[in-house]
């Protein structure tokens, strides 16, 4: 493969000095409290970053997402709305809690469409997840309305978007914002972490759900086994933290060649928010040609992804809510047409160019 769709080795080699440096004070840590106060150093350095006051260090995405749900009493016999167009996970963190996933259209910038999400409210909705999808801030300020006007829990999956803006404000600190730390993400570790961001009184609640006593409900409520996030894996994160302006200031600069040099024939471009500052976790175009365009850049050299291709309503997994085709068409339409290709930390210009001749030679 010419050019993959992934290249984690590039900025682990680049960075591998320091994350060597940091693993070895965590080698060199004597109790379970120096890990404890090394992971809240990284926390408390991640809640400044995104503008909140507090952070928790969690296992994965998933874990964020569900164990902020629980911490907020969200059980079974609740619906919580979210876009149907966005990786399983949002949506899995609220019916392993036995509460029911309600879907939403999204926009054609592929983020939640604040205008059809309150007809979707009833009494039992207790709970809006906007998702900052490919590392596009939704339209954050109009949703957090909505939920105020409602009386509603404003959850951001911001899982895609570490670093982004809306209105000049960093994403996650809207309201409860959840995040992946997974390797494929900007800000990545080496495997699965998460960490969640907040500035009320769930603190203690979360905590208390993480590393329940054996001889509590709160054991039962939060339907995980501790989910502390690993100190080898803060180790990885503490060093990318301190690179993440520059990473998402080069996936923008990759994100305006690309715009710059295709041509728009059979694909188009995505337009996005002027009142967001994107981070480009994916830089997706669209096209009706997608299987054809795949095969054709494959044949080339190029892997690229046809990322969450069934939008949630229509997978297997959530058949039972009984929705249809057509039900949501903005996001099917997305959901058949989007194309990621390669934005990695570490791609070159010079790859990027090939990729944008080859897809005007499609063209």
């Amino acid at each position: 493969m010419d050019t993959p769709f992934q290249d984690y080795s590039r900025i682990n080699r680049e960075l591998k000095k320091e994350f060597l440096r940091e693993i070895n004070r965590v080698l060199n840590l004597n109790r379970n409290h120096d890990y404890s106060a090394y992971i809240e150093e990284f926390e408390e350095n991640f809640a400044g970053y995104c503008g909140a006051k507090l952070a928790i260090g969690v296992d994965s995405g998933t874990s964020a997402l569900q164990l902020s749900m629980a911490a907020l009493g969200i059980k079974e016999g609740d619906e919580v709305i979210l876009p149907c167009y966005t990786y399983i996970s949002t949506a899995l963190a609220i019916s392993n809690l036995g509460a029911t996933p309600v879907f939403a259209d999204v926009k054609e910038d592929m983020t939640l469409d604040p205008d059809v999400v309150g007809p979707k409210i009833t009494r039992k909705t207790k709970a809006i997840i906007p998702v900052h999808i490919h590392g596009n801030p939704c339209e954050i300020d109009h949703i957090s309305e909505i939920c105020k006007k409602n009386k509603l829990a404003l959850i951001e999956d911001a899982s895609q978007a570490h670093g982004a803006k809306y209105k000049g404000k960093r994403v996650g600190g809207f309201g409860v914002g959840c995040f992946s730390l997974h390797t494929s993400k900007t800000l990545g570790g080496i495997g699965d972490a998460g960490i969640i961001c907040l500035n009320d009184g769930l603190y203690n609640n979360i905590r208390q759900l993480m590393l329940p006593d054996n001889n509590t409900r709160e054991i039962l409520l939060s339907r995980r086994t501790p989910c502390v996030i690993s100190p080898l894996q803060t180790a990885i994160l503490k060093v990318k933290l301190s690179y993440l302006d520059r990473f998402n200031e080069r996936k923008n600069e990759i994100a305006e060649l690309y715009n710059k040099l295709i041509i728009e024939k059979r694909v188009s471009k995505i337009v996005l928010s002027k009142d967001s500052y994107p981070v480009y976790r994916d830089y997706c175009i669209k096209t009706s040609h997608r299987t054809e365009l795949q095969k054709f850049l494959q044949d080339h050299g190029i892997e690229t992804a046809a990322r969450y291709k069934v939008p949630l309503h229509l997978t297997e997994t959530y058949s039972y809510l009984g929705y249809k085709r057509g039900d949501f068409p903005v996001a099917e339409e997305v959901a058949d047409s989007i194309l990621s290709l390669p934005s990695f930390i570490g791609i070159t210009d010079k790859e990027i160019r090939d990729i944008c001749d080859r897809i005007n030679e499609f063209q």
